[in-house]
């Protein structure tokens, strides 16, 4: 019938792996990349101005640092979209 699906179709059915992978960081970044491609229609290795290819120089994990880069952005009027400065008191 049109407009109705089966349960199996509902509630698809999520199987582990069976064994961990190991991919290599090459791999790992190019299967981030893929996704966040999929997800917000970009590809995150593309400069979005000139086109030319982009690499990942620097991943920043520490709280602190990162509310410096976002004091910083806010500060010269580069706050990502949506960001709320209040949000880094």
């Amino acid at each position: 019938m049109h407009g109705q699906s089966s349960e199996a179709e509902q509630h698809p059915v999520f199987e582990p792996l069976p064994e961990p992978v190991e991919v290599d960081s090459a791999e790992y970044k190019q299967a981030w990349a893929r996704l966040l491609a999929k997800v917000y229609e970009v590809d995150p290795f593309v400069c979005p101005h000139c086109g030319s290819e982009m690499k990942v120089i620097a991943v920043i994990q520490d709280t602190e640092e990162i509310r410096k880069i976002l004091a910083h952005l806010v500060k010269v009027g580069r706050a990502p979209p949506g960001f709320d400065p209040a949000e880094l008191n």
